[in-house]
């Protein structure tokens, strides 16, 4: 496989750090395929909430998982079981245990297994989340980890939701993404980490397009 015809990036951090969208932009500029990993395992948490299952009963969990199908088209829309749930994984009560329910191996394991199939059957990819170079793909040409402080992250969420309708404290939204983090880093199962040879990209006080600039330019020199 070439590099320069098949390229895969990862890009990690962690909440609020701007991986979504600046994973979207890179792609669209390289004409490769975007997957948003954490929409898959907001997905996940959607329908255990619907379907109000006890996440530590791990038999009901395991069934759910065999009965769910999750699609995310070229318009980045989200498809849980045929439904496109693009807006409701966004709402705050599966912010609040998306956490939680990613955690879980068997969640991990399901979603992992689905992502590296997708992984290898693309030309090209672009994927970001909490374990994409560590874990998803370690063998990708690029790997970066994006992040920014707390104080930055809490204001770009806040703005985030409020620009989506939704009226949220400011230190209930720095609350939760530093609950975040601390679950997303102490897990047991592929905690967020920075892996040795990522690219490590404070985002605090860089603008979106320089972020996206970078990281264009971090690929456009190795693929020359």
């Amino acid at each position: 496989m070439s590099i320069n015809n098949f390229p895969q990036i990862a890009i990690d951090g962690p909440a609020g750090a701007g991986k979504s969208t600046v994973a979207r932009e890179v792609a669209r500029r390289l004409n490769i395929k975007y997957l948003d990993t954490g929409a898959m395992y907001r997905a996940i948490t959607l329908k255990v909430i619907r379907n109000n299952i006890d996440i530590e009963d791990k038999q009901t969990l395991e069934e759910m998982l065999k009965n769910t199908e999750i699609e995310l088209d070229e318009e980045k829309r989200v498809f849980l079981d045929d439904e496109d749930v693009t807006e409701a994984i966004r709402q705050p009560d599966v912010n609040a245990m998306v956490s939680p329910v990613s955690c879980i191996s068997l969640v991990r394991r399901r979603l992992v297994g689905i992502q590296q199939k997708i992984a290898s059957e693309s030309g090209g990819i672009i994927m970001e989340g909490r374990d994409i170079a560590s874990k998803v793909i370690p063998d990708a040409h690029f790997k970066f980890y994006l992040d920014a402080s707390l104080e930055e992250r809490s204001r770009r969420r806040l703005k985030e939701q409020l620009e989506k309708g939704m009226q949220l404290a400011e230190d209930k939204v720095t609350a939760d993404i530093a609950n975040r983090d601390k679950i997303d880093s102490s897990r047991d199962d592929s905690p967020l980490t920075v892996v040795e040879d990522a690219i490590i990209i404070d985002t605090t006080d860089m603008s979106f397009e320089e972020v996206v600039n970078k990281i264009v330019k971090e690929v456009g020199v190795r693929l020359r």
